[in-house]
C-alpha cells in the first residue's frame, strides 16, 4: 500500500541521515587525531592529548562533538582501554562514541 510504501522510505531516508552523521563524526574524530599525534606514531600520548587540548579552538571542538574534555586526563584514562599509556586510533574512535552515545543517554 501506498502508506506502507512512506513507512518504509521515511525509515530508509532515517537510517541513511544517521549513516551520515556517524561518517561526519568519525572523520571529525579521525582529524582530531591526527593533528594531535605530532610524532606521527599512529597513538596518542598523554603529553600529545594534553598538549593538543591547550588550543581553545580543539576545547571548543570537542565541546562541538559532545565530548566533556573538562577533566582531560579522566577522560584519556577512559580511552586508554588497554592501559599502556597510549591511544591507538581504533580506541581513541571507539571511546569517543562511547562517551558521547553515554552522555546523550544521560540528558
Amino acid at each position: 500500500t501506498a502508506c506502507t510504501e512512506t513507512s518504509k522510505s521515511d525509515r530508509q531516508l532515517l537510517v541513511k541521515s544517521k549513516l551520515q552523521s556517524v561518517h561526519a563524526y568519525t572523520a571529525k574524530i579521525k582529524g582530531f587525531f591526527a593533528e594531535a599525534d605530532t610524532d606521527g606514531s599512529g597513538t596518542l600520548s598523554w603529553e600529545e592529548f594534553q598538549e593538543h587540548l591547550r588550543n581553545p579552538d580543539v576545547m571548543a571542538y570537542f565541546h562541538s562533538l559532545d565530548l566533556d574534555v573538562s577533566n582531560a586526563h579522566r577522560l584519556f584514562r577512559l580511552l586508554d582501554i588497554n592501559e599502556n599509556d597510549e591511544v591507538g586510533l581504533d580506541e581513541f574512535l571507539d571511546g569517543c562514541t562511547r562517551l558521547k552515545g553515554e552522555a546523550k543517554s544521560i540528558d
